[in-house]
């Protein structure tokens, strides 16, 4: 099996189905229990974290984050203006860019209307641009997306994205990241790179779902099928 869209999104909630397929032992790329993980950002984050602790931050330098199980575990203690992500949001969905204690406050407010909601707080970094490092199988790619049209949120907006070489540490981080969850055969990092000092920040990495750029998604598909064949040849 090869799972390509995501399995939760704000208008859907396909991890009933994701169940039965594990219960029935489907092989798939990427493993079911790692699509299955990597619905949890908790516990995707919680692998980036590991990875930092045990690398340092020279070598994969993910955005400092806390975590709160609800409202009232959300003490938050790093720099204002900062970004909460409600659950295991993305692709813009479900973050607020929050600029004082008193705003926070506001949104405590409301997180504690969302009793089954955990969420994530860390700074708000001003990018320059994005970064996308990716790995199908054995194949890289980089990818830089700069905004156009003013949002905090690039991947909302109207952005500019375009290949760039694959630097030796995003090398790194796309090594280190492949373990997760018992090894990712497709998968994306994603970072951003803040203005003033060109630090890059790891912000999160994607599974199979990953999209792929316009320009080279024929040749990509033609990866993830020859990724596809090779499993199902090892298998029969």
């Amino acid at each position: 099996m090869l799972v390509r869209n995501e399995v939760m999104t704000p208008y859907f909630d396909g991890r009933q189905l994701l169940s039965g397929f594990m219960f029935a032992d489907v092989p798939s790329i990427n493993s079911l229990q790692s699509i299955y993980q990597c619905n949890d950002r908790a516990a995707m984050m919680g692998y980036l974290h590991s990875i930092n602790r045990k690398i340092g931050d020279d070598a994969f330098p993910v955005i400092k984050q806390h975590f709160a199980s609800g409202s009232g575990g959300l003490m938050y203690g790093y720099t204002f203006p900062a970004v909460v992500k409600v659950g295991s949001a993305h692709a813009g969905a479900g973050k607020m860019k929050i600029t004082d204690h008193h705003q926070m406050s506001d949104f405590r407010s409301v997180l504690a209307m969302m009793p089954k909601e955990h969420c994530f707080v860390e700074p708000f970094v001003e990018g320059t641009y994005d970064l996308r490092i990716q790995k199908i199988g054995p194949h890289l790619r980089a990818f830089r997306r700069t905004d156009i049209s003013g949002e905090w949120k690039t991947n909302t907006g109207t952005a500019l994205l375009e290949e760039v070489p694959v630097e030796p540490r995003w090398v790194v981080w796309i090594e280190e990241a492949k373990a997760m969850f018992g090894g990712l055969d497709i998968l994306t990092v994603d970072a951003i790179v803040e203005e003033s000092t060109r630090k890059e920040y790891i912000l999160e990495v994607n599974g199979t779902s990953s999209g792929l750029h316009p320009g080279c998604a024929e040749e990509d598909n033609n990866h993830i099928r020859d990724l596809v064949v090779e499993r199902l040849n090892e298998m029969f």
